[in-house]
C-alpha cells in the first residue's frame, strides 16, 4: 500500500537531514498502520522508507519533470554529495525509525551526458534525479559508505502491492 502523507515537513524543526528523512518514513509508515489498523487481518510489520539527495542545505527528492531532472544533475555534476535513507519498521507492540547516509560523487558530466541519461526516463521517479542500480550508476564516480543507502526500497507498487514509497 503507497502512503498518502503529505510529506510538506517543516525542515527548520530538523537539527539535521537524518532526523528529517527518518521522520518522513515514519510519518509514512503512521499513514499505512491507521488506515491498516482496523483490516480484519491488521498488518504484523508494516515498513516504509524515503530517500533524498543532498547538496549542502540542498534537499534533492525526486524532480518534478524533465527540466527539473537535467536542473539537479548539472547540480550533482562533478561534485560530492550526500544521499540519506530514513527506515520506520513498526508492529502493532513496537516501532523502530533510523536513518543512514552515504556520499557520492559524480563525474564531471557534460550536458549532452546528462540531456542522454536524462531521455531513458530513469530518473523522474528517484531522487536526486538517478538511480545508482541502473543507468544512472554510470554518472557515478565514487561512493563511500554503503550502496544499498543509495538504492532506497525496489518496488513497483500495482493494485496488488503492500509497498509504501
Amino acid at each position: 500500500m503507497i502512503s498518502n502523507y503529505d510529506e510538506n515537513l517543516d525542515r527548520s524543526k530538523y537539527k539535521n537531514h537524518g532526523d528529517y528523512i527518518q521522520d518522513l518514513a515514519k510519518f509514512k509508515v503512521h499513514d499505512v498502520y491507521q488506515r491498516l489498523k482496523n483490516d480484519p487481518i491488521s498488518p504484523s510489520l508494516i515498513i516504509g522508507a524515503d530517500t533524498f539527495v543532498t547538496l549542502g542545505d540542498t534537499i534533492y527528492g525526486k524532480p518534478k519533470d524533465e527540466s527539473d531532472a537535467f536542473r539537479i544533475l548539472s547540480h550533482l555534476a562533478n561534485r560530492e554529495h550526500v544521499v540519506y535513507t530514513g527506515v520506520c519498521l513498526k508492529t502493532p507492540k513496537k516501532e523502530v525509525t533510523f536513518y543512514t547516509s552515504t556520499k557520492v560523487k559524480f563525474g564531471d558530466l557534460s550536458e549532452d551526458q546528462i540531456k542522454a541519461y536524462i531521455k531513458t526516463g530513469e530518473c523522474l521517479d528517484k531522487a536526486g534525479g538517478y538511480g545508482a542500480q541502473g543507468l544512472g550508476g554510470c554518472l557515478i564516480e565514487s561512493i563511500t559508505g554503503d550502496f544499498y543507502t543509495i538504492m532506497d526500497f525496489l518496488y513497483s507498487p500495482d493494485e496488488n502491492s503492500n509497498a509504501i514509497g
